[in-house]
């Protein structure tokens, strides 16, 4: 078992919505929250791969993909956030990607 400390305004403002009965307790309130943050918030492998080899898998990405944020191509590729605005500089460059 946990223990949490809250601020005051915190603990009453949780009351607040279970007294309006939105969660069931304080507890309930907890576990949701943490739930909520734990499926939001992912720790990402970062794999250790060439410039070369992290070009070829960016390029197939955005062959599939049109559209994406570095942040997205670093996260589901695990790639180095650095690496990834590297290589989508010079694609760029080389008008490959926009």
């Amino acid at each position: 078992m946990l223990g949490v400390r809250l601020t005051e305004r915190e603990e009453e403002e949780i009351k607040k919505l279970v007294g309006a009965g939105l969660y069931v307790s304080v507890s309930e309130f907890i576990r949701e929250s943490v739930r909520k943050n734990l499926g939001t918030l992912k720790a990402i492998q970062i794999r250790n791969v060439s410039k070369s080899v992290a070009k070829k898998e960016i390029f197939d990405y955005m062959k599939k993909h049109k559209e994406a944020y570095a942040s997205d191509i670093s996260e589901e590729l695990g790639l180095d956030l650095d690496i990834v605005f590297s290589v989508l500089k010079e694609l760029n460059s080389k008008g490959i990607v926009e």
